[in-house]
């Protein structure tokens, strides 16, 4: 439901009429190498749970990039931005994934990258900390083959977004659904942070599921291949710790975190 943000509030109908952008699909999967599959309508694109998760990258509140919140002030904002900007047909990859990245002209800047390479933290930001920590709260740290991190539960998608997986009993189906190793995180100060750190590119991730177009997750900046992780779910299996493209560009790649 959108906010009540007051009678100066301005729709966004009316703030991104101007907006066009240019669109770049890449993959991050497999060799880089990308090939077009099955064609989607934007119109279809379904948002789910996907708005919910959204809000991690306009509070602040988690290291990584973060939206303009005086110009997307919502989640609803971001879902009628994308939509207008894309065009109306789009392929998956071969990976049944659209991995997008909308260059966008006219607003200025969409939000804030809070990714960088450790080389630019260390040139921008010399007297910065570069610390290895768990980078999303409420998991259970913990040491797997030698790396230090934490298991997150399982999730499953409702009307109410996402929620942990019980039992039938009540009791939390799955602990150990997850687990990312510790990140690299720099903390700066917010000033500083959105001097250098500004961008007019967010990237969508859209994937397959239940033949419906689903977002994955929007973020300002480019695309990155995601963080390394290990998946154990009776419906999904994966892991890309270890020596893995993931695990080499976030050894060399920090978030940001607002002070």
């Amino acid at each position: 439901m959108q906010q009540d943000y007051g009678p100066s509030y301005i729709p966004p109908e009316e703030r991104f009429k101007n907006s066009i952008a240019e669109l770049e699909q890449i993959t991050t999967r497999g060799d880089g190498a990308l090939e077009f599959g099955e064609e989607f309508r934007v119109e279809d694109i379904n948002f789910g749970s996907s708005l919910e998760h959204l809000k991690i990258h306009q509070g602040g509140d988690v290291a990584g990039s973060q939206f303009n919140g005086e110009l997307i002030k919502d989640s609803d904002d971001l879902k009628f931005l994308l939509k207008k900007l894309l065009p109306p047909t789009l392929h998956y990859d071969q990976f049944g994934r659209a991995e997008l990245t909308l260059n966008v002209d006219s607003i200025e800047p969409v939000g804030y990258s809070g990714v960088k390479s450790l080389e630019e933290i260390r040139e921008t930001f010399p007297d910065t900390k570069i610390e290895q920590r768990v980078r999303i709260p409420g998991g259970t740290e913990d040491i797997v083959d030698g790396m230090e991190g934490a298991w997150y539960p399982e999730t499953v998608r409702t009307n109410n977004g996402l929620e942990v997986a019980k039992t039938p009993e009540g009791e939390i189906k799955n602990q150990k659904a997850k687990f990312e190793p510790k990140a690299n995180i720099v903390r700066i100060p917010k000033d500083k942070f959105q001097t250098v750190a500004k961008t007019n590119k967010f990237t969508a991730i859209i994937q397959k599921i239940d033949n419906k177009p689903t977002v994955l997750t929007i973020f300002p900046g480019e695309n990155a291949p995601a963080y390394p992780a290990r998946i154990n779910t009776e419906s999904y299996k994966a892991d890309s710790t270890g020596d893995s493209k993931e695990t080499k560009f976030w050894n060399d790649h920090a978030f940001i975190e607002l002070m």
